[in-house]
């Protein structure tokens, strides 16, 4: 007999074990709907998620095994200082896996 799908309480999806999508809360929900979209600042991630610390969603949507990688851009700010911002991205491997359980479960979009 087939696992059904479960539904954690506080909004997040799990599928069985071979292709496990995890979720465990709405603020991480929203960060995934956002990165699945395109790739997003801090400051962005703060906004889609509706947190002021964008950062620590990311690092418990990547303790939960998501595969969302960094890359520093340099950038001048209005002072004129130079600096490096973080841009966070889904890996490729876990945008495939996240469609392929969205056409399974027959979701148009997350």
């Amino acid at each position: 007999m087939k696992k059904k799908d479960t539904a954690p309480a506080q909004g997040g999806i799990q599928k069985g074990q071979s292709h496990l999508i995890k979720i465990t809360t709405a603020r991480q929900y929203r960060a995934i709907k956002a990165l699945y979209e395109r790739p997003h600042s801090r400051e962005e991630i703060d906004r889609a998620a509706g947190t002021s610390n964008g950062p620590e969603v990311v690092r418990q949507l990547r303790t939960l095994g998501w595969d969302i990688p960094c890359q520093l851009v340099a950038h001048t700010d209005r002072d004129g200082l130079k600096g490096k911002h973080g841009i966070y991205s889904l890996s490729g491997n876990d945008r495939l896996k996240l469609r392929e359980w969205l056409a399974r479960e027959g979701v148009a979009h997350v």
